[in-house]
């Protein structure tokens, strides 16, 4: 893996210690899932179900998105990811529109990262 390309995934806010663990320390094989990364569509379906304010639909996007982001460490916007998960795990869209301005912003982040690399 390009240390470059590391160091910015650290600043980021990925956890390296855990997902190192987690990949055995594989940093290639980090990288690997981390570019498959650009192929998830859980951030966009979640963009559209609540701006259609489909709260079933958004919730299982924003859970999917959670469960991507923990398998990869991505600690820089799982605080706000977690929390809008909770949101409309209640079926509500209370508070939403704050976390998910928390969410975008770090995930837009970390996709010029990604694409900044790929090979």
């Amino acid at each position: 893996m390009d240390a470059a390309f590391k160091a910015e995934l650290i600043e980021w806010g990925v956890d390296w210690d855990e997902i190192l663990d987690r990949f055995m320390g594989n940093e290639d094989l980090i990288a690997k899932f981390m570019f498959k990364f650009l192929n998830d569509q859980s951030m966009n379906d979640l963009t559209r179900f609540l701006d259609e304010g489909n709260v079933t639909e958004a919730f299982k996007a924003v859970h999917t998105l959670k469960g991507v982001g923990a398998n990869l460490g991505l600690k820089g916007f799982l605080t706000p990811v977690r929390d809008l998960t909770e949101i409309l795990r209640a079926g509500s869209m209370d508070g939403y529109k704050e976390k998910y301005d928390e969410i975008k912003p770090k995930y837009d982040e970390l996709i010029a990262i990604l694409q900044k690399y790929q090979a």
